[in-house]
């Protein structure tokens, strides 16, 4: 006995997220084609905020590796004049890179508590690169990653390119994340960018032209920046890529800081959303791009469905309180009552197989097989990120939330 809700939406939200586990995981991206004689300028920008010289030093490290002519690009460090002790840990950093012989300078943002593009858009104005690439504390880069991203960029004219962005760390949670994160840079994005011809973009790892940025006024002040830029790109019918080099990046320190850190996608994705109904995109492209920005909405759904399940079935078993059988439909008609009731029986059963048979496909391709024992534990972690989905309508549009790593 059950009292039970229209399972129309949450199976077309349902119906609609499964469409990208049928195309096939990219093993790998792109890379230019040859050898450029011209090395364009590059305009490095890390931002930092309240994080500890450990981290800044795998970045600035990781940068001082790249194989890219140290006198061909420039490192703008970013921080906040509310973070005073995060300023001598910035002037260190500026000694390191001049050791190296990398142009360094430090951008004070005067934006006291506002959100995170304020302090980018300051760097940007100040940028002198062709092209400006953006990174937080704590990304360990591949060697070639500026070299392969700036050429290709220049071989092929895109006006942004994104690399793979991996999450690791030791706990189950990170686990769970780094399988998720290899998901969506090596299956959904290629997915989505074939199709839509634009892709929600990543704040690591993203070349962006300079002349793009300044053209569409920087970054938005918004949560996700990054990915409601890729909708202002999109929009402006801009050239996407997605180049074949990797940032690793410290996974949240714990279950608060994971659950923070999806809070912030989550409520930023909702705001892409309503952005991306309102833009001008030919609806072919609007239904594609939309898919990963209604991942909010169908995880809310799908979790309070099951907790509204979860409960009657303990309030029966401990106080033997049956619920009456009652299905509040949008349409009062047994017909539509059976369809939509098979459909959503149809997706518990072959959508979440299907689900976790992408995930292990996806792994087996790209060789890390070793990850593969994980898949069957991600519905939990489907849950969680539920609970973070469902917490994020009520979350303030104007407070960051940095991860703490």
């Amino acid at each position: 006995m059950s009292i039970g809700f229209d399972p129309l939406v949450g199976s077309v939200l349902f119906t609609a997220g499964l469409v990208p586990h049928a195309s096939r995981p990219k093993s790998e991206l792109e890379c230019p084609a040859r050898e450029h004689a011209f090395k364009p300028f590059v305009t490095v920008i890390v931002a930092l905020c309240r994080e500890k010289w450990e981290d800044i030093e795998i970045t600035l490290s990781s940068l001082i590796q790249q194989t890219y002519p140290k006198d061909r690009f420039e490192v703008l460090i970013v921080v906040e004049a509310f973070d005073q002790p995060i300023l001598p840990l910035a002037r260190t950093g500026l000694r390191m890179l001049a050791d190296a012989g990398v142009d360094s300078d430090v951008v004070v943002s005067d934006g006291g508590k506002r959100l995170k593009a304020y302090a980018l858009n300051r760097a940007i104005e100040r940028a002198r690169g062709d092209y400006c690439a953006f990174y937080d504390a704590s990304d360990t880069i591949d060697d070639s990653q500026l070299e392969r991203a700036v050429l290709l960029m220049a071989e092929k004219n895109y006006d942004a390119v994104q690399s793979t962005v991996l999450r690791k760390g030791k706990s189950l949670l990170s686990q769970f994340l780094l399988i998720d994160t290899m998901f969506w840079f090596r299956k959904y994005l290629p997915f989505v960018l074939g199709f839509a011809r634009g892709m929600p973009l990543s704040g690591e790892g993203l070349f962006v032209k300079t002349a793009v940025l300044k053209e569409v006024g920087g970054f938005p002040e918004v949560l996700t920046e990054d990915a409601y830029l890729g909708i202002i790109l999109a929009e402006r019918n801009k050239r996407f890529g997605l180049v074949s080099s990797v940032i690793t990046e410290k996974a949240p320190r714990n279950l608060r800081a994971h659950f923070v850190q999806r809070l912030r996608w989550n409520r930023g994705y909702l705001t892409c959303l309503l952005r991306l109904l309102k833009s001008s995109l030919p609806l072919k492209r609007k239904y594609v791009l939309v898919l990963p920005f209604l991942t909010p909405l169908s995880c809310s759904i799908a979790f309070l469905g099951w907790m509204v399940i979860v409960t009657q079935w303990l309030i029966t078993m401990f106080t033997g309180v049956a619920f009456p059988d009652r299905t509040f439909s949008l349409v009062d008609h047994s017909a539509y009552s059976q369809i939509t009731s098979y459909w959503a029986a149809m997706l518990f059963m072959v959508g979440i197989p299907l689900c976790v048979s992408s995930y292990v496909h996806t792994l087996w391709v790209l060789g890390m097989r070793r990850y593969v024992p994980y898949v069957i534990l991600l519905p939990y972690y489907w849950t969680f990120i539920g609970v973070a989905a469902t917490c994020s309508f009520f979350k303030s549009t104007r407070h960051w939330g940095k991860t703490e790593r």
